[in-house]
C-alpha cells in the first residue's frame, strides 16, 4: 500500500511532465510602440487538477508540497512579444527549482524567473524542457512575492483580500499589476537600452575554470566591490596626450559578474571562462608560459574578445591577459559592424586574489600599447563571508 502511495505522488509531482494539453486564457493585450503584447495566463490549479484529478482529495499537508512543487517547476504567464502579426520574442515567468518556498516568512517567496526566449514554430512554451536549449537569457531579480496569483480562477471571489488559507496554510496573492509592471520594465530595457547585469540568472558553476585562479577563489569572499578610474584620451600629431576625460565608478560586488557579462566593460573588466573553455600551451621559457584560450559556447567572451593568450609567470599567476576587443557598432550607413582594437589586462595579486589591475585599449598598429585610447585603473575592497 505504502508503495502505492509513493508511485501515487510521484505522479502527482512529475506527471506535469506528461502530455496533457494546458489551460491557458489570454488576459491581456497591449500596443506600444511598433510591437503588440499578448499575454497568456497558465492557470496553475486549473492545470495541475487537469493533469491530476488525485490532488482534490488528498490531505492539506500534501497539498502543499505537491503545489509548491508544481509552482517552482512550471510556467505561470507567457509574454508574447508581437511585430506585424507576428511572434518574435517570450518573456517566459516560471518557478525558480533552485529554490524552496518557506511556510512562515512569506516576504521571502521571492521564487520566479523570467526567461526572454526567441520565437520558434512547433515549440511548446509552456514546457521549460521543448525551449531550454534557446533561453536568451534569464532573470532573477523581482519585487514580488508569493504562492497564489490574481489571475487565478480559485480566486475569482477573492477580489480585495491579500491572499487566502489553501493547502494547509495563508498564502499571499501577487497581483497582476506587479507582474506586470515589472515584466513591462524588463522588456522595455530589452528592446530599448540594457538588462543590468546583476538581474542574470547564471550557473555559476559553469565559470569555475581552474587554470583562472581568480575564478576557484572569488567565492571564498561574501562581496567584492571594484573601483574603476577610466581615461579616454586622445593624442596630438607627435603623440602627447591631447585631451584626457577621466570617469570614477565602483561596482558594488563583482561576484555578481560570473557568467551574467552582457556589455562590454563586464567582459573585460574581469573576464570569466566557462570550465569547457580550453587553455592550449603555445610558447615556454624559465621566466613565463604563454596560452591560447578556445572558447566553447561562452557567449559573453566570443562577442567581446577574440585570440586570447595569457601570459602567467614562473610561479604559475596570471601577469596578462591580451586579446583583441571586437566593438560592435550599428548605422544607417553601415548597418551592424564590428571594429576590432588590441586589449590587454595586466594582474597583480590583492589579498591572496589575483585580479586585474590595469586595462588599455590601443589601436591594432599599436602593439606595444603606447598610446591607449582608453585606460582603466582598478583597486577592490574586500568583504570575508
Amino acid at each position: 500500500m505504502k508503495e502505492k502511495f509513493v508511485l501515487l505522488i510521484t505522479f502527482l509531482i512529475f506527471g506535469l511532465n506528461t502530455s496533457f494539453a494546458q489551460k491557458s486564457k489570454t488576459i491581456e493585450k497591449l500596443e506600444f510602440e511598433n510591437y503588440e503584447l499578448k499575454v497568456i495566463f497558465f492557470d496553475p490549479y486549473e492545470n495541475l487538477v487537469s493533469e491530476n484529478p488525485e490532488f482534490k482529495n488528498l490531505d492539506s499537508i500534501k497539498q502543499g508540497e505537491i503545489w509548491n512543487e508544481y509552482l517552482l517547476n512550471n510556467v505561470i504567464y507567457d509574454f508574447q512579444l508581437i511585430q506585424k502579426k507576428k511572434i518574435v520574442k517570450h518573456y517566459i515567468l516560471r518557478g525558480n527549482s533552485s529554490k524552496d518556498i518557506y511556510p512562515k516568512d512569506l516576504t521571502r517567496n521571492n521564487v520566479y524567473l523570467l526567461d526572454i526566449v526567441n520565437h520558434k514554430k512547433n515549440t511548446n512554451f509552456y514546457r521549460l524542457s521543448d525551449y531550454s536549449k534557446m533561453i536568451d537569457k534569464t532573470i532573477d531579480k523581482f519585487s514580488f512575492y508569493g504562492t497564489l496569483f490574481e489571475n487565478m480562477e480559485l480566486l475569482k471571489d477573492n477580489e480585495g483580500k491579500l491572499g487566502k488559507s489553501l493547502f494547509g496554510r495563508f498564502r499571499l496573492k501577487i497581483p497582476y499589476s506587479s507582474i506586470q509592471n515589472n515584466v513591462m520594465t524588463l522588456i522595455g530595457f530589452d528592446l530599448f537600452g540594457e538588462i543590468e547585469t546583476e538581474w542574470i540568472d547564471n550557473n555559476t558553476e559553469e565559470f569555475k575554470n581552474s587554470f583562472f585562479d581568480y575564478q576557484e577563489k572569488i567565492d571564498q569572499y561574501f562581496k567584492i566591490e571594484r573601483i574603476k578610474k577610466t581615461f579616454v584620451r586622445t593624442y596630438d600629431q607627435n603623440g602627447e596626450i591631447q585631451n584626457e576625460y577621466p570617469r570614477l565608478n565602483t561596482d558594488e560586488d563583482i561576484k555578481s559578474y560570473i557568467g551574467k557579462m552582457n556589455r562590454i566593460g563586464d567582459v573585460v573588466s574581469l573576464p570569466f571562462f566557462k570550465s569547457t573553455d580550453k587553455v592550449i600551451l603555445i610558447e615556454k621559457d624559465s621566466l613565463y608560459s604563454k596560452y591560447k584560450v578556445e572558447t566553447k559556447n561562452n557567449k559573453p567572451i566570443e562577442k567581446y574578445l577574440e585570440n586570447i593568450v595569457v601570459l602567467k609567470n614562473s610561479d604559475g599567476e596570471i601577469e596578462n591577459i591580451t586579446a583583441t576587443l571586437l566593438i560592435h557598432g550599428s548605422s544607417i550607413d553601415r548597418g551592424d559592424y564590428v571594429e576590432r582594437e588590441n586589449y590587454i589586462a595586466y594582474f597583480k595579486t590583492f589579498k591572496d586574489l589575483r585580479l586585474p589591475f590595469k586595462i588599455l585599449f590601443t589601436p591594432l598598429t599599436d602593439k606595444q600599447f603606447e598610446k591607449p585610447r582608453i585606460e582603466i585603473e582598478l583597486d577592490y575592497l574586500f568583504h570575508r563571508k
